[in-house]
């Protein structure tokens, strides 16, 4: 017994240099995925890893797969099943159950690089005064093959060391979350993942570039997996929701702060925006006439001389549909 002790405490000092990184995985009907994603987590070079997996309500045979992969590994895993209530819930409850000083999460049907941890880890060591760091990913195929980039195509990092919002809303910034490792103290600050949201990484990420420092890794830190049921796949028309959502629970956090007049007028100048997409999807696929009249009503609250507006505006006294086709 004393011998066993002994060597615990040993591996427990060993530790004690490399900090405590808690990766959450959220799953849900992954059950083709979830052993490869557990894996690439268990495997990674470095040595401290909380692995905490939430099973959002599954369906198929996610939990037996789970259950499986957690018999067969020496490596602690923190499994929860719940209700299906979605990513931005099911996130939210990985935050809580967090104790590491660093925190990323891998969706279940993604992997990791082998040195993704230590990369970003080392990274944020170095870099004191970041709160998260970015990186980039790869693309991989439904059997995890790579992808080759298309060159040209391939999105470039960030365009300048400002890393700010609206260079992020302008396209100019790499800002994928599910590539971040935050200081778990950081997103907390921040209040965390918003149950507000179907989804989890639209709202934290503007949360993070607008109140924390942000910084990129230029590397893949994550690969991403291509396949027929990605949740983002064709963007669904409720992400337009979500995108507004995001922007007016954004606005409300800085009209609080008095000198951030100019980041409040580009928030409102995104906020219109994403307005206006969202009537002109809406007035395509048959959204309901009172979803459309309360996103109306914002847009011309935000500018009243807009012709767009006002061109929806008409639209909307000649249309019939009180539900959505």
């Amino acid at each position: 017994m004393f011998l066993m002790n002994d060597k615990k405490n040993n591996i427990n000092k060993s530790l004690e240099k490399f900090p405590l990184v808690s990766v959450v995985v959220p799953t849900y009907n992954h059950s083709s995925y979830i052993s490869d994603c557990l894996k690439s987590i268990t495997s990674q070079d470095y040595p401290n890893i909380e692995l905490i997996v939430i099973n959002d309500g599954s369906t198929d045979k996610t939990d037996e797969v789970i259950k499986k992969f957690i018999s067969e590994t020496d490596f602690e895993i923190k499994y929860t099943t719940k209700k299906n209530e979605g990513v931005g819930k099911t996130m939210s409850l990985g935050l809580k159950q967090a104790s590491g000083e660093y925190f990323c999460e891998l969706c279940s049907d993604d992997l990791l690089p082998p040195t993704s941890i230590s990369r970003r880890v080392e990274y944020m060591e170095a870099h004191k005064s970041a709160d998260v760091v970015f990186g980039r990913i790869r693309a991989i195929d439904a059997q995890g093959v790579l992808i080759e980039p298309s060159g040209d195509k391939e999105k470039p990092g960030f365009d300048s060391e400002l890393h700010t919002f609206e260079e992020f809303v302008q396209n100019k910034a790499i800002i994928t979350f599910h590539t971040g490792m935050s200081r778990t103290s950081a997103l907390r600050e921040v209040g965390g993942f918003d149950e507000d949201f179907y989804t989890e990484d639209t709202y934290i990420r503007y949360l993070l570039v607008v109140f924390k420092e942000v910084a990129f890794l230029d590397e893949p830190v994550v690969d991403y997996r291509h396949h027929g049921t990605n949740i983002s796949k064709g963007k669904p028309f409720w992400m337009r929701s979500e995108k507004i959502l995001s922007f007016e629970k954004l606005l409300s956090r800085v009209e609080e702060i008095s000198e951030k007049v100019e980041l409040r007028n580009i928030i409102k100048e995104q906020l219109f925006s994403e307005l206006l997409k969202y009537l002109k999807i809406g007035f395509k696929v048959g959204e309901k006439r009172m979803a459309l009249a309360i996103r109306l009503k914002k847009a011309l609250g935000l500018r009243p001389l807009s012709l767009k507006a006002n061109y929806y505006r008409l639209k909307l006294a000649s249309y019939n549909k009180e539900s959505g086709v």
